[in-house]
């Protein structure tokens, strides 16, 4: 049911809601390319709708970003002025539409990645964070079951880390949810086992993966907690759920730091305009410069991953 709501809600948006319709028309002119690193791959992509004022805007504030700490809370401080959280309702335009879920709401995004992007948002201003909503976050997941329900830690990638939020985007396009199902058993190691649960860690996949996969919220939530607490108090994790088969197949992506040294080199023939989250730790990787997708390939992606998980 939510997800035919939501479905009919992305179509009304794009015809009624000119800044939507005119984003995902946009979309049509990314470029993409595909990395492969034997029994997988990294897509890359060159994406326009992303673009949230004009280009030297863009740039004047990415020159600012470079000599701000590290996190994705000193990002948005650059990229919104102080008194205003465009996920807040009394700052969204008006023409923008939601679907009320509890103590939630379900909008498109207008500044999308996917041909179908949700940003999921809570009715009240408090900042991001995952244990106390993740009863909710399993429950979108479950009832979007052609969606990932994703999370990005408040400082390794949240675009509004000072307002509650989660997204959604059709599975199909998540790489590390279809490898989970077609790479090879050696590429899998157990962590934990019993009855109703199975934690894995994929390895040699160029970034930290582990795959949390049962039936039971609640013993999701504890080995969550058990396993993984220290990166979830400093913000530091990146969560991506989709529900298959009566089961929550939970991928959590525990991270080093929010961007690599490329973002701030100095020379700008190096700089990579790349703030990873959890559709790059999915593997995809998404710039709004046609020279920075030009210049991403296979070296450059393993060094970041390196650098970032």
């Amino acid at each position: 049911m939510l997800q035919q709501q939501a479905y009919r809600l992305f179509y009304s948006e794009i015809e009624n809601w000119q800044l939507a319709k005119d984003k995902y028309s946009d979309l049509k002119a990314s470029v993409s390319k595909r990395l492969e690193f034997g029994d997988f791959g990294i897509d890359v992509v060159c994406n326009p709708a992303r673009i949230r004022s004009t280009m030297a805007e863009v740039q004047r504030k990415l020159e600012k970003m470079r000599h701000l700490p590290n996190n994705s809370q000193a990002a948005a401080a650059v990229d919104s002025s102080n008194d205003s959280c465009f996920l807040c309702s009394d700052r969204r335009p008006k023409e923008q539409k939601s679907i009320v879920v509890g103590d939630f709401e379900v909008l498109v995004n207008p500044y999308p990645i996917f041909p179908i992007h949700f940003t999921i948002v809570y009715k009240k201003h408090i900042p991001q964070q995952i244990l106390p909503y993740f009863d909710e976050y399993l429950y979108f997941a479950r009832n979007l079951t052609n969606f990932a329900v994703f999370f990005n830690g408040a400082n390794c990638g949240a675009s509004a880390p000072f307002h509650l939020h989660f997204q959604a985007a059709e599975k199909r396009y998540f790489n590390v949810v279809g490898d989970y199902s077609t790479l090879p058993q050696q590429y899998f190691e157990v962590v934990e086992r019993d009855d109703t649960l199975t934690l894995t860690s994929i390895r040699n996949y160029l970034r930290k993966v582990f795959v949390i996969s049962t039936s039971d919220p609640l013993r999701a939530k504890a080995v969550l907690e058990r396993h993984f607490m220290q990166y979830i108090d400093d913000n530091m994790i990146n969560i991506i759920c989709c529900y298959e088969d009566g089961q929550y197949r939970i991928f959590v992506f525990p991270r080093q730091t929010f961007r690599p040294s490329q973002f701030f080199d100095d020379n700008p023939n190096k700089r990579l305009a790349i703030s990873p989250a959890s559709v790059e730790m999915s593997g995809c990787f998404v710039t709004i410069f046609r020279e920075h997708f030009d210049r991403l390939d296979a070296n450059e992606i393993v060094d970041i991953y390196s650098q970032i998980s």
